[in-house]
């Protein structure tokens, strides 16, 4: 049984909901926060049992809110919050209320996030020697992750991208995030491998003519989100290595730095707002680059 008192109480909740995540799409909002906010104030609307969202008090929803922030996580606690603040804030900027209710809700304080795994050169080339490109499905397996690695894309970019992005040098990205476009160069290696592939697509796309998409299954169909990450984890398991499409896009923008790329440059490539996260990419190629010393300079060496 829904804990709302009515089904007025639903349909106020709803209806204002639905006028913000509006709002927020047209302020270029991705579909991934916007279920994360339509989670964040439907899990509130249940646990306040409010008649409507105009009634709920500043106390009520920190007495609430700080109820569900001790059983999670830092970081779903900040993505909570602010969703929280932002829908309240959206509901005073329309005019739907003079003051928010949780304008004071303090934002829980983020640690400073450590990157996941990031390949080392030889491991690249080791996982891109794990394809069989005696088989479609190798030629196309080896020029995805060639692609990966070479423009560092979302999971959510990449499956969305069409084979008209593409040219014989660069990569349109169209609403990245934050609805944002971006051209993104592709390296000469990844040309030729994405060359050899979009010359047995045809075979790919044969159960499905006119699909646009770029990459496609064995089938013929556009890659899912699970379906693509479960494939790369499968690549990566056959190399000895844990693998998303997220790792590539870190390795990407690590060697990047690593070999002397401004962190402005590399920011643009990723489709970045700012350089916070770029900084912790830039301490990595830092520790890369210090353990290297070591092991090869031959002063180093001297000391052994």
């Amino acid at each position: 049984m829904n804990p709302l008192r009515s089904w007025q109480d639903r349909k106020a909740w709803r209806e204002a909901l639905d006028r913000f995540l509006d709002r927020q799409r047209l302020l270029g909002r991705s579909e991934a926060t916007i279920r994360n906010l339509r989670k964040a104030v439907m899990h509130l609307a249940v646990r306040l049992r409010a008649r409507l969202p105009h009634a709920v008090t500043s106390r009520q929803i920190a007495a609430h809110v700080g109820a569900t922030l001790a059983r999670v996580g830092r970081a779903t606690a900040r993505q909570y919050v602010w969703a929280i603040r932002k829908f309240f804030g959206d509901l005073v900027e329309s005019g739907e209320l003079l003051v928010s209710p949780a304008e004071d809700l303090p934002l829980p304080r983020s640690r400073p996030r450590l990157l996941g795994r990031i390949l080392t050169r030889n491991e690249m080339a080791r996982l891109l020697s794990v394809p069989d490109t005696r088989r479609l499905a190798g030629i196309r397996d080896r020029a995805l992750v060639e692609f990966l690695y070479a423009t560092g894309l979302r999971a959510s970019e990449l499956r969305r991208l069409k084979v008209e992005d593409v040219d014989d040098n660069a990569v349109r990205v169209r609403a990245g995030k934050g609805g944002k476009d971006r051209i993104v160069p592709l390296a000469r290696t990844a040309q030729r491998r994405l060359e050899e592939y979009l010359a047995i697509r045809p075979k790919l796309a044969r159960y499905r003519p006119g699909v646009e998409e770029l990459f496609l299954t064995r089938w013929g169909k556009p890659f899912g989100e699970c379906m693509l990450q479960q494939h790369l984890r499968k690549l990566g398991a056959r190399a000895g290595l844990r693998l998303t499409c997220h790792t590539l896009r870190r390795t990407f923008a690590t060697h990047l730095i690593a070999a002397g790329a401004s962190p402005a440059a590399v920011a643009a490539l990723l489709g970045h707002g700012d350089l916070e996260t770029l900084g912790r990419y830039a301490a990595v190629s830092a520790r890369e680059l210090k353990e290297t010393h070591r092991r090869t300079h031959p002063r180093e060496a001297d000391d052994e």
